[in-house]
C-alpha cells in the first residue's frame, strides 16, 4: 500500500508537467497578436501562393513565398534600391514558426537590391520568424532575423511585424 502512495505523487507531477509543456509549446506557435506593428511607410509586404523560392525570385511551385521589401526612399519604381527578406512556407499551413536551422537554410533569403552600391551580401543565420494566416488575403508575420557577413560574424538584425497581403 505504501508503494502506491509513493508513486501517486510523482506520476501526478509528471502528468501535470507534461500537460503544461505541451500547452506552452502550442501557445508559442499560435499566439501572434497584431499589437506593436512596425511602422514602415517605405515597406511592401506580399505573399504568393503556388510558388517556390528560387534564389531571390518567386517561381511557380507548391509553397507560399513571402516578400518583405524595405525601400530606401519613397521611390518604389522598378530598380529602386531596397533591402528585403524572402522566405518560403509549405502551402496549406495556417501558421509557421521557423527555428534557427530553418532560417539558416535556403527557406529564407536576405537581399539588398542595389546594383551600384557595392554592398556585402548578408545571409540569414538565426533569430525568429513566425506567422499566422489571418484570412485568405492576409498573414501576420513577425521577424527578428540575424544576418551574418560572409565570414560568419553577425552583422545586423532585420526586425519587423507586418501584415502580408496577397500579391
Amino acid at each position: 500500500m505504501k508503494l502506491k502512495k509513493n508513486l501517486c505523487a510523482p506520476i501526478l507531477i509528471l502528468f501535470i508537467s507534461t500537460v503544461l509543456i505541451v500547452s506552452c509549446k502550442k501557445e508559442k506557435l499560435t499566439n501572434l497578436t497584431p499589437d506593436n506593428l512596425t511602422e514602415c511607410p517605405t515597406c511592401e509586404t506580399h505573399f504568393r501562393e503556388s510558388a517556390r523560392l528560387e534564389g531571390a525570385r518567386a517561381e511557380n511551385g507548391k509553397s507560399v513565398v513571402f516578400q518583405y521589401q524595405n525601400y530606401w526612399s519613397s521611390d518604389r519604381s522598378t530598380g529602386a534600391p531596397y533591402t528585403g527578406l524572402f522566405f518560403e512556407v509549405r502551402e496549406g499551413q495556417s501558421f509557421f514558426d521557423f527555428d534557427e536551422n530553418t532560417i539558416a537554410s535556403e527557406k529564407a533569403v536576405h537581399i539588398t537590391m542595389c546594383p551600384f552600391c557595392n554592398t556585402i551580401p548578408l545571409k540569414p543565420v538565426g533569430g525568429k520568424l513566425k506567422g499566422k494566416r489571418v484570412d485568405k488575403n492576409r498573414w501576420l508575420v513577425e521577424a527578428a532575423v540575424a544576418l551574418a557577413a560572409p565570414d560568419g560574424s553577425v552583422f545586423d538584425t532585420l526586425a519587423f511585424k507586418h501584415y502580408f497581403t496577397r500579391n
